[in-house]
């Protein structure tokens, strides 16, 4: 009798697996329930900062992609990176799967790879470019990366639209979502003196510190807590916010437990419309009322977010809210429904149904 041999993956991350553990890191953890997975991933060879994550102890093998200064500004480095590069990813003709999340690695898999490609588009990459080179190479890639995949999945309603018109394969839409065993009872309204708002995520250029400024000085009894790294973001200093650097993922909620509000103010661009919000699932895990700015993806939260379009809306919305306590729009039977249906279990389950009828790979499971 035949032995069913585990396939193997090779998943090509756009982040370092020591960033914020975030989508990447945790398909990966799921993927190597059911597949030998070797995860590869960019170091910045001049960064030794150590960051904190959730990882899990797994049977992931690890393979680091050392990054060069100036290699996208100078056409000398960047060849040398481009041959380093296919020089390290040779090694994917070991692998049963290619599994990529940023379009540009498609560049260094040989045109004869004889296995499958999973593309997960995460974000609109493209708006992300600053520089017209990066743009067109993303857009490019990207191309290249639908052409040549044989299952894409996408985070977003819009990015499905987006990919939809430059492709005419089907793109599942696979969101976000959250760890169901971390539910947490949902904070009552309480009317105090003091309160604090939290955010938790990356501080960037989309970050809106021009509003909590604003807030925070027109109202004396708030206190901001920014959670998460300043990647290109120059602080504004205000008595009323406090930078918190990174907190451990597993460690987040004690850190957060007296918060009163959650919040995501954005300021909304192209890059932000494309999003799926994974901090929105926590915020939800974590029963906290959640204030975030609107933009069309978010209307599937629309049964547990508070939203805000403009400054002065976000104003009137905090005082109203200080007045009742911020209590939360949701309740307890809400959260449970909406986090089981949008666990990571069940994403998990959408990535296997994709990938199941092309090898017969998930036959334990009845599929």
């Amino acid at each position: 009798m035949q032995t069913n041999q585990r396939k193997k993956i090779l998943y090509i991350m756009g982040i370092d697996w020591n960033w914020i553990y975030q989508r990447p890191q945790i398909i990966a953890e799921y993927l190597c329930r059911d597949f030998d997975v070797t995860v590869v991933y960019p170091v910045k060879i001049w960064d030794r900062n150590t960051r904190m994550t959730n990882i899990q102890e797994t049977t992931i093998q690890h393979l680091k992609l050392w990054t060069f200064p100036l290699q996208r500004k100078s056409k000398l480095v960047g060849n040398v990176s481009d041959k380093y590069i296919c020089h390290v990813l040779r090694i994917c003709y070991q692998y049963d799967y290619i599994y990529i999340d940023y379009p540009t690695y498609i560049e260094y898999i040989p045109e004869d790879y004889p296995g499958l490609i999973i593309y997960d588009c995460i974000d609109d990459y493209s708006q992300m470019c600053v520089h017209q080179y990066g743009y067109q190479k993303i857009v490019s890639s990207e191309r290249v990366l639908l052409q040549r995949s044989d299952i894409i999945l996408a985070t977003s309603q819009r990015l499905v639209k987006k990919l939809n018109r430059q492709t005419a394969k089907k793109i599942m839409l696979v969101r976000n979502a959250m760890h169901f065993d971390k539910l947490h009872t949902i904070k009552e309204a309480e009317v105090k003196k003091q309160y604090k708002i939290g955010y938790i995520g990356t501080i960037a250029g989309w970050f809106d510190i021009d509003l909590i400024v604003e807030n925070a000085r027109k109202y004396s009894l708030l206190t901001y807590s920014l959670i998460g790294p300043c990647m290109e973001f120059k602080r504004v200093e205000c008595s009323q916010i406090n930078y918190e650097g990174i907190v451990e993922h597993s460690k987040l909620y004690m850190f957060i437990q007296d918060y009163d509000c959650l919040i995501i103010p954005f300021i909304v661009n192209e890059i932000i419309k494309a999003v799926d919000p994974v901090k929105l699932y926590e915020y939800i895990a974590f029963g906290k009322c959640i204030i975030s700015v609107y933009y069309e993806e978010l209307e599937f939260f629309k049964e547990f977010v508070y939203f805000y379009t403009t400054h002065e809306e976000y104003h009137n919305l905090i005082e109203d809210l200080m007045q009742k306590g911020f209590p939360p729009k949701y309740n307890i039977r809400q959260q449970k429904k909406f986090l089981i249906e949008n666990s990571w279990e069940e994403r998990y389950k959408q990535i296997l149904e994709a990938i199941a009828p092309r090898e017969e790979i998930y036959k334990e499971a009845g599929g």
